[in-house]
This record gives C-alpha cells, structure tokens and sequence, in this order.
C-alpha cells in the first residue's frame, strides 16, 4: 500500500451519487410527461434546462475532493501480534486512543474530541500523519489507512410512467434498452431474492413505495450523528432524512441540495410497486430491497461502508444486530477517485461478503477517468458498471472505462433528447416528491443488481457470485470502437432470455494432501480443489469442518478458490486421535483423515526410521 498523506486530500468523485454528488455521478431532471421512446433523430437534440436542472447539473458534474475523518485511522493488527498488544507509546501521547473494533477485526484510532475541537482543521491533519506513521513503525499492523468519506456514483407493466423508462425497453424501441419486456414474459424476480442498497438510505412514504411488499427490513449505519442528520446514530431506520448540506459546511464543498440518491437507485432495482397503474417500474416485479444506509451528509466514512457491506452479506458486525436477511447482491452506487490499494479494509470486506455467496455491484464512477483510479470501482471481486446513454453508446462526457469495467449499462444523459419526447434521456427514478431523470454510473450499477437479481430468481439452485458475474458478462451485447471509444467491458447489459433459469455447473472436488499426521499444537496446510469438466472453478465457496474438533481444527471454515480452483485451510492437531476433515463446494463432497499420534507413537516412529538409516548405511 502506498504512503497515504492527510494533506493531500484527493477528489472525490466516483459515479455515485444521485444528485449532488462527486463528478458528476448523477444529474437529475424533473420528470414530466412524455410520450413513449421513438428512434434517434439523426442530429443531436439538446433538451433545454430549466433552472433548477441547471443547478443540479452544474452541482452534479463538479470534480470534488476525498475527504476524511479528520482524526480517525484504520488499522488492522498483524494476526502474529496479540489482541492486548498496547500500541506504540506515540499514539497516547498525540491523543489518540483505540475507539473501537469494526466488523473487519480493524481497531478505530480517534483524536480525542477534547483535544481535536481546539486544533485548527490543519493540525489535526498533520496530527493524523504523525500517528500513522507512528502506527506503521511499530510493526504491529498488517495496514494503517485513513478514515476517507465516499460519496454518492414483451410483457410491458401498466405502470403510468413506464414509457418514459427508454431504459427498459427492447433494443428495437430503444437501441440503449436492456430487454426486459422479453424477460417478464417468464420472469418477473423473486421474494427469496435480497439485493442490499449501500446508500443514502430510502424514503419508505414515497407513493410508489408505501405498502410495497418489495421492502425488506434494512438499517442506518452512520456512526456520527452530524453526517446522519436524523439526531442519532446508529439504528434499525434506514429512512432517508436528506444529505444537503450548506456551502462551506463540507470541507469547502460548494454545497448541495438533498439527492434522494439511495431512493432513486431502489427504485430501479425494484422496491416500487411494479403494475400497479401509476408511477415507474422497477427491473424486478417481485424481489426484496434492503436499504442500508451509510451515506449522509458529507458523504459517509469507510468504516461505515466496510460494517453495512458485511451486515448486507449476513455477517456480524460489532454492537449490531445480525441481519435476518441477507442479501445475495450488494449495488453501491458511491466512491471516489482513491485506488483500492489505498483501502485494504474496503478491499477485506468486499471479499468476505463474496465469501459469503453475495455479488456485489458497484458504479464505475463519473471522472471521465480510468475506474482503475476509483473506490470501490477497482477493487477486485466486483462487478464494476460504466454508463451508456438511449443510444447504447458509453456516455464519454462523464462516464469511467477501462480494464477493470466489467459491462456498460444505462446511466443515461440529461444532455441528449435521441428520442425525441422532449423529455432529457436520463433514468427516471423514484426521489422525494415524485420522479426524477438521473444520469450517472449510480443509475447503471442497479440496472446491472436488478438484472442479477433476475438471474438468480431464475436458477434452479444457488449461483455464485463468479457464476453470476460470467452470465451478466457473457449475455452483454458487444459494442463497436465508436460506441465504446474506451474500454467499456464486455458489452451493453442484456436482460435474460426466458428459459427455465441457469443451473449451478456441477464440480468435482478432491482434497491435497489426501491424509494428514499432524503432532498436537502442529499444522498443516489442507487444499480443496474444485473442478468442472477437468478444468477449475474459480469464484467458488468451499467450507471446511471437522468430525472431531476436539482432536483437529480448521481454520478458516470457508474459503473461495482461486484461479486454479484452489482454496485452502489450515489443519490443526489439538489431542491424540484420528478424525477427519470434510470440505464441500455445491453438493460435491471429500474428506480427508487426519491422525494425531501420542508422543509414545511418535519417539517409536522416531526410533524406526533411525534403525531404517542404519540399516541402509550397513
């Protein structure tokens, strides 16, 4: 990981937010009527703002700066290093103390409030380098990062706005349309399907929102009270209260007003009540969203995303309830210009929820840039999403591309009117109030989750994340150099085809070594290889127990293979005896017998193999 250093504060941007956001994730337009998408005209046509759409768009499209916690650090002990390891002496003496811990195993590092609330914005930074460099000389921590601030990134329904949702339609109304007309003729989701919205949180009294049984139970993530602006912190209400915030009130920011970004984003996976004769359409008819929210005012700090991805996924996290429901995808429409290197703890979480069997989807961000430069947009073991406008063309005036963009989908573009309708080609959305036309990689990324959501509404047994990622890639309609003049992934989004649903590709698995003797207190490496067809399966979950855990351990209980079908654990002998480890990937099965000998067997064994040394020297 690269030096980090507090003053050189880096800008914030990513595609994420709905409106206000940093470069530009989202423009909005207030919605009006407007007749059904018509073929593109072959002149451009500007649609002409009004002023609040102006100010919107100006807001949205401005290149920002990552800020931080100013006084916070992330740090995670190196796993040779006790838990009651006191830090290096510096870190008491410059104020800091260990806060708490974060469902990563990270220790949260905090300026004392006494002492930061008389330093000047300035001193407190500099404070910060000192503690971590103070940290990082220690040698008692795996990584040492700061605490950055990510911001917002032919069944047809009935529903009264539909025809304005170009984005939906068959290419054949709408060149830019994903095809899920074609797809509701067999598949309209599931209630069994979660899809986690890491997000401003939702608005659960919006109109086309109020008594949907697409709601699933969600929660606030937001530690500190003034960016949750609701008057607490954490709690099990992910209702969103707005995130504006007054010019200067924000690091210098300029100010913005509220987004509605995480209601805008729902929205589109699907929380709104689909034919029901009035408002939008969601991609999914059925399905379950779950608003966790972890982005307010100013934006929300890493160790607010990093717990809400984990609790997303099922996973515990400190002081809060486990989620009963577990979301088998994540969309996080947030970000900024930072590269995930510079985020291991970020880097960490992602992993475990895949781990955990959920795909995670994120906005590519709105830089104009190389996502590879982005949080979380290039971190591994993503879906990584860039924008396409009505035409299916990557939107180039803000839109990030690259190696690490895995697929295009809409984002749309309030700056293009290609069908004619007099209405801006953005997505249109649910937001306070009614509807609005969004633009921005955080409109993309949930058409990808929504689509997803379908694909697993369909197989007839559980995908991984990597299955799911493959069938979204590979179904992706190929795009020429002028509609992707940047590397834009594999393709525009297509909706799937009706079929009776994808099926889990069966494996075959086998464990190396075949058995094990181990000494009590001695370990050994155990490797699970899954393969298919004679070739591996990467991206795929492997859990390891033990028959007898009084005699042999393993650690950890699962693990995710890698390129070459590989995943690991580690076997410990614990007393004498003989047991066995199991490990398990879908429904294939291996064991391997593990031995711990008394030390009585072990000096005979011992002396043997001497006696067989003499031997063969005679």
């Amino acid at each position: 990981m690269r030096p980090i250093h507090p003053a050189a504060q880096m800008g914030i941007g990513l595609g994420i937010l709905g409106i206000a956001l940093s470069s530009g994730a989202c423009q909005r337009s207030p919605a009006t009527q407007g007749g059904e998408a018509q073929p593109s005209a072959a002149t451009e046509k500007k649609p002409v703002l009004t002023p609040r759409q102006a100010e919107a768009q100006k807001l949205l499209e401005r290149r920002g700066k990552v800020p931080f916690v100013p006084g916070e650090i992330i740090a995670k002990r190196k796993a040779t290093v006790a838990r009651s390891t006191a830090p290096p002496p510096q870190i008491r003496s410059l104020g800091f103390t260990e806060e708490r811990k974060t469902s990563g195993g990270e220790v949260v590092f905090r300026l004392s409030p006494s002492i930061g609330t008389t330093m000047a914005r300035g001193a407190v930074t500099d404070r910060t380098t000192e503690a971590i460099t103070a940290l990082r000389d220690s040698g008692q921590f795996e990584y040492v990062q700061l605490n950055y601030l990510l911001r917002i990134a032919n069944t047809s329904p009935n529903d009264s706005r539909f025809p304005q949702q170009w984005h939906y339609f068959v290419p054949s109304q709408a060149p830019g349309g994903i095809g899920l007309p074609t797809t509701w003729d067999t598949n309209k989701g599931s209630s069994s399907v979660v899809v986690a919205v890491v997000d401003t949180g939702i608005l659960p009294n919006h109109p086309d929102i109020a008594g949907s049984p697409n709601v699933a139970p969600g929660y606030d993530m937001i530690t500190d009270t003034f960016r949750a602006n609701d008057g607490d912190g954490r709690d099990a209400n992910p209702t969103d209260p707005g995130d504006a915030n007054a010019p200067g009130e924000c690091n210098g920011d300029p100010g913005s007003p509220n987004s509605w970004h995480g209601t805008h984003v729902s929205g589109t996976i699907g929380v709104v009540k689909t034919n029901n004769n009035d408002g939008v359409a969601g991609a999914n008819w059925q399905v379950k969203v779950q608003a966790v929210r972890v982005l307010g005012r100013c934006g929300g700090s890493l160790v607010d995303i990093n717990d809400g991805i984990r609790w997303a996924a099922g996973l515990p996290v400190p002081g809060v309830p486990n989620n009963a429901t577990p979301a088998k995808v994540i969309n996080m429409s947030l970000g900024g210009p930072l590269p995930c290197s510079q985020s291991p703890s970020t880097q960490a979480a992602i992993n475990d929820a895949v781990a955990a069997g959920t795909t995670v989807v994120v906005a590519a961000g709105n830089e104009a840039s190389d996502a590879s430069d982005f949080l979380p947009a290039g971190c591994d073991n993503v879906i990584s999403v860039a924008a396409s406008d009505y035409r299916g063309h990557l939107v180039t005036r803000y839109s990030n591309f690259g190696t690490v963009v895995d697929v295009l989908a809409p984002g749309g573009d309030v700056q293009r009117d290609d069908n004619n309708d007099n209405n801006p080609d953005g997505v249109l959305s649910t937001v306070e109030g009614g509807y609005e036309w969004y633009n921005g990689t955080s409109m993309a990324a949930p058409h990808v989750a929504g689509v997803a959501a379908l694909l697993l509404a369909a197989a007839s047994g559980p995908l991984t994340p990597a299955q799911v990622e493959a069938q979204i890639k590979s179904s992706a309609r190929p795009r020429t150099s002028a509609q992707c003049p940047r590397p834009c992934g594999t393709g525009l989004l297509t909706a799937p085809m009706p079929s009776p649903g994808p099926s889990p590709t069966p494996v075959s698995l086998s464990l190396s070594p075949s058995r094990l003797d181990l000494q009590t207190g001695g370990t050994a490496s155990l490797a699970a290889i899954v393969t298919s067809g004679g070739s591996p399966v990467a991206g795929e979950t492997v859990t390891f127990t033990s028959t007898g855990a009084a005699i042999a351990t393993v650690d950890p209980a699962s693990a995710v293979t890698d390129a070459a079908g590989s995943a690991s654990t580690t076997v410990k002998g614990q007393s004498q005896g003989s047991t066995s480890v199991r490990a398990q990937a879908q429904t294939a099965t291996a064991e391997a017998p593990v031995r711990v000998p008394s030390l009585s067997t072990l000096g005979a064994l011992a002396m043997a193999a001497i006696v067989l040394l003499v031997l063969r020297r005679l």
